[in-house]
């Protein structure tokens, strides 16, 4: 263990079952010039440069903005009351909520196998789509949600590789999604600027061996909705190759993590402390790098990970000793390689990046760095236990809160700190 977490392997590298970036807010002045110069804030240092047109924010260290937190009272709450929505268990993966301006929302439930939408007066809800084969149905499991506008709702059937687009909580057309020459499937991450769809390659199945050591390659992609064309404008690298000979594998990879943010691609590998934002047509406009200490696994972090994966796996009736050893036996401690330096990228409706750190399985509550587009960082948000983020928008969030009893419901809160 170090600093109080648990490893588990980076989402974006790793299908199993269920970094620490710490976080004074920098000159605005600073960060918005056109030459290269150096500003000082009271902890660290930022360079600015523009470097063949691409903007260049280097920090000497890590940067400490304030933290952010929950408002005391939620603006409202909805699953616990009689007449409310009743939640199975709401998928906390990436876009499995979207928040819109005036404080509506809509969330996917992985065990109602629906998608509703709750009012932004907290009480009122409807059901807008569930799993099934008719008209308006997603098919596999829950889809990625996204916002279209305020009244209209993007959901990504990944199982019949289709978007589902609603509006008023019915169904108005179904744009089928281009397949991949290399049998890969896609992810739904945002919209550009002229309505496209910005979308990667989701991550190749079989083994990664590379003879060279060169990362497999990811696709960065847009959909014209009209034209239900498809145009590649960017690779990144996207899985680490795997050894040819393997004697186990690792408590954790790095892989690299791929969203949008207001209407262009952001991407980072989890190895380097780096973010590249790409505008959709693929170019890039800005790089931005820090500087922390990396943290490295522990014998003791291992050994309690071993012990709660165990206790996860043995929560299912059905799962045998035998199986969960055979299943750990997979596993190899790893002591020399940095762990990964963040777990997850996704934006807000300001096209700031909700930066989250690598956290472990069997400890959900994640803290984000807010980086604003320009490479400012604007603060920690450090949510409370029991707080599952999943969408934020107008400067506040909505997430999921699960109760002693393992009740879930979802709320909104307005952030302060800022």
């Amino acid at each position: 263990m170090r600093n109080g977490r648990y490893l588990t392997p980076a989402p974006a590298a790793f299908p199993t079952p269920r970094g620490w970036l710490p976080g004074t807010a920098l000159l605005a002045a600073a960060l918005s010039a056109c030459q290269a110069e150096t500003g000082v804030t009271a902890d660290t240092q930022v360079h600015v440069e523009d470097s063949a047109g691409i903007r260049i924010v280097e920090y000497a260290g890590v940067p400490s903005p304030p933290t952010l937190t929950l408002a005391a009272e939620p603006m409202y709450a909805h699953g616990t009351r009689e007449g409310d929505y009743t939640f199975q268990n709401i998928d906390q993966g990436d876009l499995s909520g979207v928040l819109y301006p005036d404080g509506s929302a809509a969330i996917a439930d992985w065990g109602n196998q629906e998608v509703v939408r709750i009012g932004a007066d907290g009480r009122s809800f409807e059901l807008i789509a569930q799993a099934g084969e008719g008209p308006g149905e997603y098919g596999g499991r829950s889809p990625r949600l996204i916002a279209g506008g305020q009244d209209t709702l993007l959901a990504q059937d990944t199982w019949n590789r289709r978007v589902l687009r609603y509006a008023g909580g019915s169904l108005i057309s179904t744009v089928r999604l281009p397949g991949a020459d290399d049998g890969t499937g896609s992810f739904l991450h945002g919209l550009d600027g002229d309505g496209h769809l910005l979308m990667t390659s989701s991550w190749p199945s079989g083994r990664r061996e590379s003879s060279d050591g060169r990362w497999i390659a990811g696709r960065m992609f847009r959909v014209d909705l009209a034209g239900r064309t498809s145009d590649t404008v960017a690779s990144y690298d996207q899985l680490p190759p795997e050894p040819a000979v393997r004697t186990g594998t690792p408590l954790f990879r790095h892989g690299g993590l791929a969203s949008t943010a207001g209407g262009e691609f952001v991407f980072g590998r989890t190895d380097r402390p780096e973010l590249v934002w790409r505008r959709s047509d693929g170019t890039i406009r800005q790089i931005m790098r820090w500087n922390p200490e990396p943290l490295y696994t522990t014998r003791e972090a291992w050994e309690r990970w071993i012990a709660c994966m165990r206790d996860a796996y043995l929560e299912d009736p059905e799962v045998t000793e035998a199986m969960v050893e055979q299943s750990l036996g997979q596993f190899e401690f790893v002591g020399d390689e940095p762990e990964p330096y963040f777990g997850r990228i996704f934006s807000d409706d300001q096209g700031r990046i909700w930066l989250g750190n690598f956290t472990a399985f069997c400890y959900k509550t994640r803290s984000y760095t807010v980086i604003a587009p320009d490479g400012t960082w604007l603060g920690v948000f450090e949510p409370p236990e029991g707080f599952a983020l999943l969408a934020t928008a107008n400067g506040r969030v909505l997430g999921v809160e699960t109760d002693e009893m393992d009740v879930e419901s979802v709320a909104v809160y307005e952030v302060v700190g800022w």
